[in-house]
C-alpha cells in the first residue's frame, strides 16, 4: 500500500432547512473528512444553500432537473464563500428525476453535459448559438476550480468517471470481486486517456451497518440495501452482464422500486426492502461489529478506494468516528 495514501470519509445524508452550518460542524467534529449534502429538491432545501463548513460535497445533482450552468454557478459560489472546501458530486439522476416525473439522462448527453460543467468549472466559455456562457460573475474572486465527483454503477459511467471527472463515485455495493471488477474499468479507462490513479479520488458508496455482531450486522442491512442496490437497476445498465446474486435483485427492484419508501424516514419493513434477503444485503453491504468493518474497509482500500460515504444512524456515527475510521486510518498510514 502507498504510504502516502490518504483514506476520507464522508458522512452522507440529506439536510434540515437552514441547518447547513450546524450539520456541519457536527461531522466535521465527529473527524468526518467531508459531508456530502444530498440533492433532492422534494425532500431537501436547496443544496447549494445547505453546504457550509468541513469540505463539501454536493449531491449528486444531475442534468436533468438542473443546467449544467446552474449546477456550476451554485456550486462556484460556496467554493468562494468555503475558501476552496467544495466538490461537485454529479450522477445521471435517481430520486429527484424520478419524483420530478422524469427519467435518468442518456450517456451520451451526460458526456456533453460534464464537459460544460468542467468548462464552467474551470473558468472557460461555452457558445451556444450568437452567446457566450461563463461563469462572469467570479470576476477576480478568489476561486480555484471545483473538482466534480461522477458518481456511477455501469460500466460505461465508470470508464466516463475515470476518463473526465476528478473524483469516482463508485455505487457497486462492498463485495470485493465487484469493487475489483470495478477498478479494472478504472484502471483501463484511465490508460486510455493518459491518466494515472494519481488523477482521481475513488469513493465508494454502499450499505453499512455498524452492530454489536455479525448477525445484527446482516440484519440490519436488509433494511438499508435496497436504495443503494436500485442503483445498478436504473435503465442503461446491462442486468444480464451482473453477477447472479446481484441479478436477481435489480431484476425485481427495475421494475419494482418504490420511490415513496426513498426517504430517510421511511418504515424498516416496506416494498422496498421485502425485495432484498440476507444473503444479498451481506454481499452487497458491510455490517458488524467495529474491528469486522474496519476489516473490511480496509480491504477495500487496497483495492484503490480512497473515500467511503457513510450513511447510518447518528450513533453508528459515532462508533465510526472513534473507533472504525482510527483503525482504517491507522492501516493506511
Amino acid at each position: 500500500m502507498d504510504s502516502t495514501t490518504k483514506v476520507e470519509f464522508s458522512a452522507i445524508g440529506f439536510c434540515p432547512a437552514f441547518a447547513g452550518a450546524d450539520v456541519g460542524r457536527l461531522y466535521e467534529d465527529l473527524g468526518y473528512d467531508i459531508k456530502q449534502f444530498g440533492e433532492n429538491h422534494n425532500q431537501s432545501a436547496d443544496v447549494f444553500a445547505e453546504m457550509r463548513d468541513i469540505r463539501l460535497l454536493a449531491g449528486p445533482a444531475n442534468f436533468v432537473t438542473r443546467d449544467p450552468g446552474v449546477i456550476a454557478s451554485g456550486v462556484a459560489a460556496v467554493q468562494v464563500a468555503s475558501g476552496g472546501r467544495a466538490i461537485c458530486g454529479v450522477a445521471r439522476g435517481d430520486s429527484a428525476v424520478m419524483l420530478a416525473g422524469k427519467r435518468p439522462q442518456r450517456h451520451d448527453d451526460l458526456v456533453r453535459d460534464l464537459g460544460f460543467l468542467q468548462t464552467y468549472l474551470g473558468g472557460g466559455s461555452l457558445q451556444f448559438g450568437d452567446e457566450r456562457s461563463s461563469l462572469e460573475w467570479l470576476g477576480d474572486l478568489p476561486y480555484a476550480p471545483v473538482p466534480v465527483e461522477l458518481v456511477c454503477s455501469g460500466p460505461r459511467t465508470i470508464a466516463l468517471a475515470a476518463a473526465l471527472a476528478d473524483r469516482v463515485g463508485l455505487s457497486v455495493g462492498g463485495n470485493p470481486e465487484r469493487v475489483r471488477w470495478a477498478m479494472e474499468i478504472i484502471e483501463a479507462s484511465l490508460a486510455e486517456h493518459g491518466r494515472t490513479s494519481a488523477d482521481i479520488t475513488v469513493c465508494a458508496y454502499l450499505p453499512l451497518a455498524v452492530t454489536s455482531d455479525r448477525q445484527s450486522g446482516r440484519q440490519a442491512l436488509v433494511s438499508r440495501t435496497a436504495g443503494w442496490a436500485h442503483m445498478s437497476s436504473i435503465p442503461g445498465n446491462d442486468l444480464a452482464s451482473q453477477p447472479a446474486i446481484l441479478q436477481r435483485v435489480t431484476t425485481k427492484l427495475r421494475s419494482g422500486y418504490d420511490y415513496r419508501f426513498h426517504t430517510e424516514s421511511a418504515p424498516l419493513h416496506n416494498a422496498n426492502t421485502a425485495m432484498i434477503d440476507p444473503e444479498f444485503a451481506d454481499w452487497f453491504g458491510v455490517g458488524g461489529p467495529p474491528s469486522y468493518m474496519a476489516e473490511r474497509l480496509i480491504e477495500l482500500v487496497e483495492l484503490g478506494v480512497g473515500c467511503f460515504g457513510v450513511a447510518v444512524p447518528l450513533h453508528e456515527h459515532n462508533v465510526m468516528a472513534t473507533e472504525v475510521m482510527p483503525a482504517v486510518r491507522k492501516a493506511v498510514d
